[in-house]
């Protein structure tokens, strides 16, 4: 399929769209024949003829329409980093309780807002026009009605892929030169497959053994061996150290783990002293969103779904999570092998 970011404007927010709208556009604003995307896309015409013509039904959305019928216009020099920060950001502020975008023409830009006590109105935030058609594009928010002023809502979907964005956005400063939209496609519910991720109690086989079975779309494994490395390597630290189930789970900062690193101070040169600090370390390099999940699912043995509804989470963001925080986990392991610090395995 031809590349998009080619097209000299809306840089920031291309990649952004999901892939039928991509398909639209080479359409609609390259001219291309729907039988030559359907060659490349490696299906039948007549589904790219559909996923046309119900963009087309989409256009009565004032934002989507607006969107599709300015393009291409300049981006401002936005960034695609910049748009999936806002994105992001968008997201993050519309899960919180009755929170809901509004668009109208008087509006400079859609504005983000909620109500609060007495039927007040307090406003979160703002983002772009363009930005928010690619989330209605995406389905992470949904028209909820409005005739002059319409209303948007998070949808499952949208809550689905918020953790997997932010924490890309955390760990996006130790994976240089990687596309932050790598991970995109997965974050949100997989579509093509129904299958829930393994349920298995703390003490049973890890949920990487799965996961490292699993291919993307690319052929490649989901879970590199590199990142399922790192996740055993954390729970053989964890069994030498001698942490309980609960000891690590739950901290909010470096002072909650203090009492854990004057105790491995107690056990200097010893192999559970050094297990001990090697853990807290990398936990401590994960933050508390990541090594929670890191926890559950390497140490603890528990399940991604059971870790899913422990968290608060949709059904299936959790691979996304959990592959991020492995990524970052090797890259820190791999400084403290550059650094000769001493590795179980």
């Amino acid at each position: 399929m031809t590349d998009l970011h080619h097209l000299p404007a809306r840089k920031g927010l291309d990649a952004l769209l999901p892939e039928t709208a991509r398909r639209y556009l080479e359409h609609t604003a390259e001219g291309r024949p729907i039988r030559d995307i359907a060659r490349e896309a490696g299906c039948h015409a007549s589904t790219i003829l559909r996923q046309v013509r119900k963009l087309e039904t989409q256009r009565e959305d004032p934002l989507i329409d607006q969107l599709l019928r300015g393009y291409p216009e300049a981006d401002g020099g936005a960034t695609r980093i910049t748009r999936l920060d806002a994105a992001t950001d968008a997201l993050r502020q519309l899960c919180e309780p009755r929170a809901i975008l509004i668009y109208s023409a008087d509006l400079p830009k859609p504005a983000i807002v909620k109500t609060v006590a007495e039927g007040d109105t307090l406003l979160l935030g703002a983002i772009d026009a363009d930005l928010a058609a690619a989330l209605v594009l995406r389905d992470w928010i949904a028209p909820v009605g409005g005739a002059s002023v319409k209303r948007y809502r998070v949808t499952s979907e949208g809550r689905s892929a918020l953790p997997g964005l932010v924490a890309a956005r955390d760990a996006r400063a130790l994976r240089p030169g990687d596309d932050p939209f790598s991970d995109l496609a997965h974050a949100g519910p997989d579509r093509r497959s129904r299958n829930r991720a393994i349920s298995n109690g703390p003490g049973s086989e890890s949920p990487l053994t799965a996961l490292a079975r699993r291919r993307g779309p690319d052929g490649k494994p989901f879970l590199p061996p590199d990142f399922v490395l790192a996740g055993d390597r954390l729970y053989e630290d964890y069994v030498v150290a001698g942490f309980g189930d609960t000891d690590l789970l739950g901290w909010d900062g470096p002072d909650a783990l203090k009492r854990h690193y004057d105790g491995a101070r107690r056990l200097t040169d010893t192999r559970q002293g050094a297990a001990i600090l090697r853990t807290l370390d990398a936990i401590i390099d994960l933050g508390p969103g990541l090594s929670e999940v890191v926890l559950r699912c390497c140490c603890l043995r528990e399940g991604l779904e059971a870790t899913e509804k422990r968290l608060g989470w949709s059904a299936r963001s959790g691979k996304v999570v959990l592959r991020i925080a492995l990524q970052r986990l090797h890259l820190f392991y791999a400084g403290t092998r550059a650094k000769g610090g001493l590795l179980i395995g």
